[in-house]
């Protein structure tokens, strides 16, 4: 072939279409190019926003309508849609039209559930946006989804979707009153008049045997009562040898339990955590003879009032107990807000009842007193004191776990995220000061707590102490010990002035004290320490974070322990020796991904929750000499709580109404497996597994 005829080859293409066959011939010679394809058509855009992610219900907002034309070069006409709101909306009366688009026709009529854009123009590149307001009718989260967007010359376009939460009016359930101790659960019995514990005679078996009072003892059972529901009455049997405290004969004596009515008694609640025990059959109290040790119980007759030696402290053996000083003000955000309540069953319900219900025993609170701190949760807070709970609300807190027959751990001098930190009021003073100033400060807040009905059964002076205490004064270390020795002396000795002061009435048994530190300090050598400076606590109270604290066994270390940290369990066997009760004061674990990291021992799931929990109290369980106090759970129904104005209640800075994050923590649903909480989600704020581990079930 000659060179002229490959160049004509090469000059011509032949295209051919394999729909239509042969369509043209094109001149192909040194690669030129013909025609460009024409343009492509772009339909228009469409995006939609509320001008707030909550309002009340019969509250107003915004609803922004954008719209673009995505064309370079191309006008497009007949733009239009319609938006159908659901049925908790409505557009406002007045509509509060403003903007307009491409002048097109906007219907938006006062009252009506639909918003339309027709006949719209928009030249090349164009934007054009319009509002109307709604008005929410209905509570819970409204969705509304526009029509695809349609124009003449490029067709339809997409949809556009928002929406708003309607918040209504709180439906806060009725406080419940039901101070009553939990069936099956086992207590000691302390007499007001004495002090003293009913206990059996010398560890008697025999039926028929008397019951007397002796000294508190933690590692006897023979103290231990297991109280029974019987149709409203109760049935009470010693936790040592299984017999029911019975009435036969007008004594208080142990026998084989039956259904007499002589083994069945009334519980009514007078003050203080107090009970007047009566006899179904004799209609006669439980007393004691005298206030002497080994001094028989007996029964004695109603006179009015029940008298102090007619009074017993019913004082849960085991602690199932939660840390929920946060609740009121949690309360005040869902009130505020109209947000559900949490929830049981299906039910919305008080939260203290639905703690009770589940097992759940004892109350820890914290307030911060405004003085020695400075405006805690108060407009002008700053830092942790915006996290705090003040006195009213503590008090009324223990009111309300009072009124269920919950027992009350009260820790002082806290600021809202631990006690490091001198109150303000405080700053300056001499040690001497400081001791006085401890001493007069917790005396009065016991008083305060004693003279409403409701003297905690547990007073710790700090919170994890041994991370800071007072700083610049009594801060723990191995140098300044005997410091902070003196001011916790100071502090336990105004909880025992507070039980003995009789400005308001007789003198009463002192609450416990317990000293509150985290595992970062040993426990025995920290305590050992206590013991050698003579400070006159009565347990050892302790945190306990697998996420913070490291492995809860020793087959968890043996499997993974990067951190190489202390062994949990072998801690508080260790301490066992010092012969002192030991309570988890503080403790929470993932049932998801959340707040803090995970550790590598329980994956995140509400099972391995729960399961932490039984983990947890088989080894304070376990802890010899029958020294295992009970367990405490850290703000279990602390979920999220959105604000109308967008974010959470939960964190934030220097906000007074500020609580804390707890997300993946909490042992109620924080709804939020899309990565955010959903108020709407039927498992938001319900009890997850873990709540009934805690409470023994």
């Amino acid at each position: 072939m000659t060179s002229g005829l490959r160049a004509r080859l090469r000059s011509v293409l032949l295209i051919v279409s394999a729909a239509t066959g042969l369509v043209c011939m094109e001149a192909c010679g040194g690669g030129a190019s013909g025609a460009p394809p024409p343009a492509t058509k772009l339909p228009p855009g469409i995006t939609i926003a509320f001008g707030a992610a909550s309002v009340p219900l019969h509250g107003s907002t915004s609803l922004t309508f954008n719209l673009s034309n995505p064309n370079g070069n191309l006008s497009l006409s007949g733009v239009g849609f319609s938006d159908t709101l659901p049925a908790g909306l409505a557009v406002a009366t007045p509509n509060g039209q403003s903007g307009n688009c491409g002048g097109g026709t906007i219907t938006a009529a006062a009252g009506s559930n639909s918003i339309s854009l027709a006949g719209a123009t928009m030249i090349a590149g164009a934007m054009c946006s319009f509002a109307v307001n709604v008005t929410g009718t209905a509570t819970g989260t409204q969705s509304t989804t526009t029509s695809a967007v349609t124009s003449t010359e490029a067709g339809n376009g997409g949809t556009a979707s928002a929406s708003l939460i309607v918040a209504g009016a709180s439906q806060q359930p009725p406080q419940p009153a039901d101070a009553t101790p939990i069936s099956g659960q086992s207590y000691y019995l302390v007499n007001q008049l004495s002090g003293l514990q009913a206990d059996l005679n010398a560890n008697s078996t025999t039926a028929g045997d008397p019951i007397v009072q002796q000294p508190r003892s933690f590692t006897n059972p023979s103290q231990r009562w297991s109280f029974t529901d019987v149709s409203g009455f109760w049935q009470i049997s010693n936790v040592r040898n299984g017999l029911c405290l019975d009435g036969a004969g007008g004594a208080v004596v142990q026998n084989t339990c039956a259904t007499a009515n002589t083994q069945q008694w009334s519980l009514t609640a007078t003050v203080n955590g107090y009970y007047a025990i009566t006899n179904k059959s004799t209609n006669l109290l439980v007393d004691v003879a005298s206030a002497a040790s080994g001094a028989l119980l007996e029964q004695t007759a109603f006179a009015g009032s029940a008298t102090q030696s007619q009074q017993w402290l019913l004082r849960p053996s085991f602690f199932r107990g939660v840390d929920n000083a946060l609740l009121e003000k949690q309360e005040a955000a869902r009130i505020a807000t109209g947000l559900v309540w949490w929830k049981d069953g299906g039910v919305q319900t008080d939260v203290l009842q639905i703690l009770k219900n589940h097992g759940v025993n004892m109350v820890r609170l914290r307030p911060s007193s405004a003085p020695p701190y400075s405006n805690p949760s108060q407009a002008g807070c700053s830092g942790n004191l915006c996290f705090a709970e003040t006195d009213a609300q503590d008090l009324d807190l223990a009111k309300r776990a009072r009124n269920l027959g919950m027992s009350l751990e009260l820790t002082l001098l806290f600021d809202g995220g631990n006690s490091s930190n001198l109150p303000a009021a405080w700053a300056g003073h001499s040690m001497s000061q400081l001791q006085t100033d401890i001493h007069d400060y917790v005396k009065a807040e016991i008083l305060l707590y004693r003279q409403n009905g409701v003297m905690p059964d547990l007073v710790s002076i700090g919170n994890e102490v041994n991370t800071g205490f007072l700083t610049g004064a009594g801060n723990v270390s191995d140098a300044t010990f005997s410091t902070f020795a003196q001011l916790q002396i100071a502090g336990m000795q105004g909880v025992a002035d507070a039980a003995a002061d009789t400005s308001t009435g007789p003198a009463v048994p002192a609450p416990l004290t317990c000293i509150h530190i985290t595992p970062q300090w040993p426990m025995s050598d920290f305590f050992a320490r206590a013991n050698s400076n003579n400070i006159p606590y009565d347990a050892i109270c302790q945190s306990y974070y697998p996420f913070f604290h490291g492995p809860l066994t020793d087959a968890q270390a043996a499997a993974a322990n990067p951190s190489n940290q202390p062994v949990e369990q072998d801690m508080l066997n260790a301490a066992a020796s010092l012969g002192k009760p030991i309570l988890i004061l503080e403790t929470a674990e993932h049932y998801e991904n959340g707040f803090q990291s995970n550790d590598p021992w329980y994956t995140p799931s509400p099972a391995m929750q729960a399961q932490f929990l039984r983990d947890l109290e088989a080894v304070v369980n376990g802890v010899p000499n029958q020294l295992g106090m009970g367990l405490a759970y850290w703000d279990p129904e602390g979920v999220d709580v959105p604000r109308l104005s967008g974010g959470l209640f939960n964190g934030g800075t220097n906000l007074p109404d500020a609580i804390y994050v707890w997300n993946g923590l909490t042992i109620f649903d924080n709804a939020d497996s899309s990565g955010s909480v959903d108020v709407n989600d039927p498992a938001y704020s319900t009890p997850l597994p873990a709540l009934d581990a805690l409470g023994g079930h």
